[in-house]
């Protein structure tokens, strides 16, 4: 008996776990600028024996590091385990890293692991559009780098390109001997790294360059003289080339005064033309691969000669009479138009009466054209036309009529100005005269004193500008400004008020609060001090602190005033104040506020999904989910649960008739394609957001998958339903539930149809059971066959995710009592119902997992 517990006391011995450490991962290969984690464990009998537990970096680094871009962690698992974390992986990161510890008190622990880093496909300057000349040699350039370096081959339009006599693939490009118009198109430049994993492309397009040829000629051209001529030019070529124009003594026209060179459509305009214009014209097409050139010949003519147009001004109610003189070969005509008029004023008396145009000529034989007006308004200011027209040609030249008038304040603003701690204000007064008025000021009816330093005068008229340093109290009030030109005087008055600071803030609510943020509603103060309120400042500290150690935040006006990173559980004191240009207002009465504890996420928000309503998407088979992150309310997000399942609607409520199908999507993912749906048919889908409490309340949409023209009547273009225990109806409809169409045929064909239908239906119970005597197929085979265990249980981890996914927290985080045991009842009715299966067959609805 002795020799035998001595054995097992051998054994146990053997058996005993050595100490160690071990971390995971082995060993850690990331891109520059990523997270790494790691786990140290210490794999011992006790860990709370477990003492002195480090990490260095390499070369001895402490860890954290100075940057504090290194660190580590104490897990949440309890004692015995040292968690590393990299916020920002750079290449003096890499090397090796060591956890170190004392276990038992002497007995020293350590493992050490190797943190690298690799550095993806990059294209650098690689140009995504080249363009080689026609006929001439040319490379075309690509030089991706990585770490380790990556292997290199070309594809031309999809396809493999290979070495031949006129391509030579190289390592930094391909070159092309002799380029001719079938090179052009989409390179693809591919680079592979095997011992990444990683494969990377860049598509460049190749566009061959060919040589212009002018194609449309310039014509020769003749124009009268002042008035301007036209040539056009245009060639083809690829790129379209650009055009320039030279004169008779090759003198490049571009820019040069009296010309206008359109270089992308090859005109060329000459205006103002004199007779020395007359010449031959050249027009050079040009692009990258080469030149063309094209002559055309102008000659000028005469036209008429305007040789006297004078502005007028007169007096507003009084007459005035504008003249132009004009001569020419034949004798030319006047035409009057005002410039902000779209038609021109005809001879004699208009459908304005006050106007009247007269056609007469003077002793030397020059037509005279009279525009007259009668009882001048400010509205006949402005710019006017003469045009002198004859078989010549025509001349225009401009006038102005200007019409005086005595002050206004039309274009005045303000007539309210502040300031505050004897600020510098400047006092604009804005007077519309013509002739321009000056400017004279007053303060409460007296003549401001020109000595006092305080009332300083920076400009006299038309805008009158009084620079006013306020002080004292005096300073403040009503001040005139009175504007004078020769027709007469005006006033307006400007008040000088005194701003002060925002008063106290109204009240601030709080409107939502989470376990690590806080959302404030706060109504400004009821006196603004004159100037409108830009924001509110807080003030909060924790309870047991001073206000010398508290935090601030400013908010601008009309924003969501939240405050985030909080402490769960913590106590706050809030204070909160206004801002105006003046300065920051009184502190408000303090608020207390404890923030709640950690807890399960709040709801996620599915983007571009109607509410409460159906979402018609464009898509038969697949849908792309996006949403926004929630807060976590105090505990990261891992994971998000995405269910989605063929609903139908009853009685107003949206009720599940297929397999409820779950996915799980790691966070910080907000995008996940939904595939394999049906065309025509509606899904309800539920997104949650999940951390280590528990899962969020669920967002929901129901969309309407878009209809699919290739599918056969009365079926869908996704897989067949697939019905489990969560949703054990067999006889809803497998795909849409839109009501049919009222038809509008005659009786005879609806008859027609449905002997149609009846015989297919009679065809397709026929071929079924054929299927099921034969080969155990058909629907048949899945009504009468019975689903294996293994689908069975894949059901019933589907039922338990979805009970999961409902289950409520108590405030500790904890799941209710009650709810477990239902889980379990639950859970033990599905065991009994398994051991009930056989094998299934080809209809078993699988659980997608």
């Amino acid at each position: 008996m002795a020799f035998l517990v001595e054995v097992i006391i051998l054994i146990a011995l053997s058996v005993a776990q050595e100490p160690a450490l071990q971390v995971l991962p082995s060993n850690i290969l990331k891109p520059l600028g990523d997270r790494a984690y790691v786990s140290c464990s210490a794999v011992v009998d006790n860990p709370d024996l477990v003492t002195e537990m480090q990490w260095s970096g390499p070369n001895g680094q402490q860890i954290p590091n100075v940057e504090g871009t290194i660190i580590a962690m104490e897990s949440i698992e309890g004692s015995g385990k040292l968690d590393l974390m990299i916020q920002n992986l750079r290449e003096e990161d890499s090397g090796e890293y060591e956890c170190t510890a004392v276990y038992a008190g002497n007995q020293k622990l350590s493992v050490k692991l190797m943190v690298d880093f690799f550095v993806d496909i990059d294209f650098g300057d690689t140009p995504v559009v080249q363009t080689p000349i026609i006929n001439e040699e040319s490379k075309i350039r690509c030089n991706p780098k990585s770490k380790p370096p990556p292997q290199v081959d070309w594809l031309k339009d999809l396809l493999p390109l290979k070495n031949d006599e006129n391509h030579i693939i190289q390592q930094d490009g391909v070159l092309i001997k002799k380029v001719t118009e079938a090179d052009e198109g989409t390179y693809r430049c591919r680079a592979r790294v095997p011992e990444l994993g990683s494969i990377d492309f860049r598509d460049i397009q190749v566009e061959v360059h060919i040589p212009p040829s002018i194609d449309k000629l310039p014509v020769d051209e003749k124009g009268v003289e002042k008035a301007s001529v036209t040539f056009e030019c245009g060639a083809t070529g690829k790129p379209a080339p650009t055009y320039s124009w030279v004169n008779k003594d090759n003198t490049p026209l571009e820019g040069l005064e009296g010309y206008y060179v359109d270089t992308e459509k090859g005109i060329l305009t000459i205006m103002d033309l004199r007779p020395d214009h007359s010449g031959r014209y050249r027009c050079t097409a040009e692009n990258p691969a080469g030149a063309d050139t094209a002559d055309a010949t102008l000659q000028v003519l005469t036209k008429p000669k305007v040789e006297q147009y004078l502005n007028v001004t007169k007096e507003v109610d009084s007459d005035l009479e504008m003249r132009c003189i004009a001569t020419g070969d034949p004798m030319p005509k006047i035409i009057f138009q005002k410039f902000s008029n779209d038609n021109p004023f005809m001879d004699g008396i208009n459908s304005d009466d006050r106007i009247e145009v007269v056609q007469t000529e003077d002793d030397q034989g020059r037509r005279v054209g009279i525009l007259k007006i009668r009882g001048v308004v400010r509205g006949d200011d402005g710019l006017y036309t003469c045009t002198a027209t004859s078989e010549g040609g025509e001349t225009q030249v401009w006038g102005h009529i200007t019409v005086e008038f005595m002050p206004t304040f039309e274009d005045q603003v303000r007539d309210v100005e502040w300031s505050w701690q004897q600020q510098p204000v400047n006092l604009t007064c804005i007077a519309t005269a013509i002739p321009n008025a000056t400017i004279q000021w007053y303060l409460r009816n007296a003549e401001i004193d020109k000595a006092d330093p305080n009332l300083e005068v920076l400009s006299f008229g038309p805008v009158g500008v009084l620079r006013v340093t306020p002080v004292r109290n005096e300073y403040y009030g009503d001040y005139t400004c009175e504007a004078t030109n020769r027709l007469g005087m005006k006033e307006f008055d400007i008040k000088l008020n005194e701003a002060h600071e925002p008063g106290p803030v109204a009240s601030a609510k709080v409107e939502k609060k989470t376990a690590t943020t806080i959302t404030w509603n706060i109504v400004g103060p009821v006196n603004d001090g004159g100037l409108p309120v830009l924001g509110f400042l807080v003030e909060f500290r924790e309870k047991d602190l001073p206000w010398d150690n508290a935090k601030s935040h400013y908010w601008t006006k009309d924003q969501t005033y939240t405050l985030d990173k909080l402490e769960p559980l913590q106590t706050y004191i809030f204070r909160f104040a206004a801002r105006s240009e003046v300065g920051e207002g009184e502190w408000s009465g303090e608020k207390e506020e404890q923030m709640p504890h950690i807890s399960s996420p709040e709801e996620p928000l599915i983007f571009d999904v109607e509410e409460g309503g159906v979402t018609a998407i464009p898509y038969p088979n697949k849908f792309t989910l996006r949403w926004k992150p929630p807060l976590d309310n105090g505990e990261p997000i891992d994971i998000y649960q995405i269910m989605y399942y063929q609903v139908q609607n009853a009685s107003g409520q949206w009720e599940s008739i297929g397999t409820k199908n779950a996915e799980e999507v790691e966070y910080p993912a907000t995008v996940y394609t939904i595939t394999g749906l049906r065309s025509s048919t509606f899904y309800k889908i539920e997104l949650r957001a999940h951390n280590a409490i528990g899962f969020s309340t669920p967002a929901e949409a129901v969309i309407k998958t878009a209809h699919d023209p290739s599918a056969p009547p009365g079926s869908g273009s996704g897989s067949p339903v697939q019905y489990s225990s969560v949703a054990p109806s067999i006889s809803a409809p497998a795909h849409g539930n839109d009501e049919p169409e009222a038809s509008t045929a005659s009786p005879g064909v609806g008859l027609i149809a449905g002997i149609v239908v009846i015989a297919v239906l009679v065809i397709v119970v026929i071929v079924d059971l054929t299927c099921y005597c034969t080969n155990n197929a058909g629907l048949t085979a899945a009504v009468l066959g019975k689903r294996g265990v293994k689908d069975k249980d894949k059901e019933a981890m589907l039922e338990d995710g979805k009970n999961a996914s409902e289950e409520k927290h108590e405030g500790n985080g904890q799941m209710k009592q009650q709810k477990e045991e239902e889980t379990k009842q639950e859970q033990q009715e599905a065991d009994e119902k398994v051991k009930e299966t056989t094998e299934p067959t080809e209809t078993t609805p699988m659980i997608q997992g």
